[in-house]
């Protein structure tokens, strides 16, 4: 006998199973990700001070022979002689020198270690001085504002809805994004950077989005792209690093440049024409592709 009870509480949950997986797929959300070339323009500028702009070695000076050392190898061979040679030339500026008279005896003993005398200490050291000790440093012209920008990033293209020849509105039936993004904070020296206390640099971003669901009424074209403001102000300054090496102090002099990127503002440009003539062949306007109206 068929227990027809058994088969129509089966059916019933067959059923309900096909229901439920109808229903998931129409409330998954269609995305569309709009690749685009980004576009970063100029809109307007300032020079203050004509100014390398890029950093780099520009001259060595020796300065001053030490005393206690060896001749022929360099080395210290009197501590108390060569502490009291090299505050004898510290002495020459105490005001510029103060923080090297306050820290001398920490130097020497830099100075005097094995591992010391024989590494690289900075890489900003030209090869033949590669073994030396940094022993001051410091600005022998401070670092100063060489120009401004003001300047803006932006997509030529844009996220768009076209309903523009016909009488009837329209719902999107997909989510459509625009993505752009821009480094904002400081790029190049590290002595600048620590001067004006500046940030480092990280990436800021900006979306267009016309989401899934949302209204474009009748004759009506309308969208949106990202854009992203900021100010680019350009440092330079001469540095200097002192270098002890073979009983000898040199003066390195360097052209330290640097950049640093503010953020002005982030936003979405919108555009929309009306038909207002309803013709049902009139052409879509194109968006502009220039430089945001905003």
């Amino acid at each position: 006998m068929v227990n027809f009870k058994k088969i129509a509480i089966c059916l019933c949950v067959v059923g309900l199973t096909s229901f439920s997986s109808i229903a998931v797929f129409a409330s998954e959300e269609k995305v569309q990700v709009v690749s685009s070339k980004t576009v970063d323009e100029l809109e307007s500028s300032t020079i203050y001070e004509d100014a390398p702009t890029t950093s780099g070695l520009i001259r060595v000076e020796k300065v001053v022979d030490l005393e206690g050392v060896d001749k022929s190898t360099g080395k210290i061979i009197d501590k108390e002689t060569f502490r009291n040679s090299l505050l004898k030339f510290y002495n020459t500026d105490k005001v510029k020198y103060s923080e090297n008279i306050k820290n001398i005896n920490s130097t020497i003993d830099k100075i005097m270690s094995s591992d010391t005398q024989s590494r690289v200490t900075t890489q900003d050291i030209t090869p033949f001085y590669a073994d030396g000790q940094v022993v001051g440093r410091g600005w022998s012209k401070e670092p100063k504002l060489t120009s401004s920008e003001n300047r803006v990033t932006f997509n030529r293209d844009w996220v768009t809805e076209d309903n523009y020849r016909s009488a009837v509105a329209i719902t999107v039936s997909y989510t459509k994004t625009l993505k752009i993004s821009r480094d904002i904070g400081f790029e190049g020296a590290v002595e600048i950077k620590n001067k004006f206390g500046f940030s480092a640099s990280a990436s800021v971003e900006q979306t267009s989005t016309i989401s899934q669901g949302a209204n474009v009424p009748a004759w009506t074209a309308w969208g949106y792209r990202p854009y992203i403001k900021y100010k680019l102000d350009q440092y330079s300054g001469e540095y200097y690093l002192m270098i002890y090496a073979g009983g000898a102090i040199n003066t390195y002099y360097y052209t330290k440049t640097g950049s640093n990127y503010s953020l002005i503002t982030k936003s979405n440009e919108y555009w929309s024409r009306i038909n207002t003539s309803q013709s049902l062949t009139a052409t879509t306007p194109t968006p502009p592709t220039g430089a945001p109206n905003v």
